[in-house]
């Protein structure tokens, strides 16, 4: 990493920036960096830049900062229009201003396909279930466990089909289970109107290594409490029996990311180390946490 604002992460990678936006849920651009400098400062780093023309000039902002955009997307778009042209339309180069602590110019590379994630809103497929993750933030929990394509990735609690359906969005292979006959049966419609596939299987997370065997990562969205779906078994119980399951099925080294209402619902797990946690405040009585368990 080279530099992480509010709204912007600066990254030094060789990988292919167009493959990098078809698979992430929470960005929205993806952009070849041109320069970084003060807000006093954004007329001289134009002049300074060197794009392919002709341009289009676009600005924004992270947070509630009081900025003229307008004013700078034409003062810059001026600035380097002048030695290589404007177009609107059909531009060479489409250079994104972005207002954070600093402010950073780009050239677009990609864009995340954000209202794909909206039409995959669980309100409008066939099967619905209240406590469904929102497509995007399947999306991260997917990608949370760095598996490469084709590589095999488990929901052991697929519920609706969140998150394998976004396993096979980006070309992983899907594969799901849950005790609940209904939630297979319904995951199987949400996924076959999106037109997407899974391998989807009825057993409980205690059989996933004779039934499924061993998998290269694991992303689910468990209960967050007694569940029909698991006998009313209580949570705590829940959680460490899944823990062990998950170890039989991953490799040393592989991943299972996991949202959770709590944290030290993960702890006793001799097997995994905690990598990494983010929380997303869902209302005043829950915050959830993205975890991720390492195999060691």
């Amino acid at each position: 990493m080279v530099d992480e604002e509010p709204g912007v992460l600066i990254l030094d990678t060789d990988v292919d920036p167009k493959a990098l936006a078809s698979r992430l849920g929470l960005c929205h651009h993806v952009s070849e960096w041109l320069s970084s400098c003060v807000r006093g400062q954004v007329g001289k780093c134009a002049i300074e830049l060197s794009v392919e023309g002709p341009v289009r000039v676009r600005s924004t902002k992270v947070g509630e900062q009081i900025v003229d955009l307008a004013a700078t997307t034409r003062k810059v778009g001026a600035i380097i229009g002048r030695s290589v042209g404007v177009d609107l339309h059909r531009p060479k180069s489409d250079v994104r201003i972005v207002y954070s602590r600093k402010v950073h110019i780009g050239r677009l590379l990609g864009s995340v396909d954000r209202p794909a994630f909206e039409k995959r809103k669980n309100r409008y497929l066939p099967f619905t279930y209240p406590a469904s993750l929102h497509p995007k933030f399947a999306r991260a929990v997917v990608n949370l466990t760095r598996v490469p394509r084709p590589g095999r990735l488990l929901d052991p609690f697929c519920g609706t089909g969140a998150i394998v359906a976004e396993a096979d969005a980006v070309g992983l292979e899907a594969i799901g289970s849950d005790f609940s006959e209904t939630m297979i049966a319904g995951a199987e419609k949400n996924l076959s109107y999106l037109g997407l596939d899974a391998d989807l299987h009825r057993c409980d997370v205690g059989d996933i290594p004779s039934v499924i065997g061993e998998v290269d990562g694991i992303a689910t969205d468990p209960p967050y409490g007694r569940s029909t779906s698991t006998q009313g078994e209580g949570i705590e119980q829940l959680y460490q029996r899944s823990l062990v399951a998950f170890a039989e099925v991953l490799d040393v080294g592989s991943r299972a990311a996991m949202v959770v209402p709590e944290r030290r619902l993960l702890n006793g797990a001799p097997e995994f180390e905690l990598e990494e946690s983010h929380e997303l405040r869902v209302h005043r009585s829950l915050t959830r946490h993205f975890c991720v368990l390492r195999r060691i």
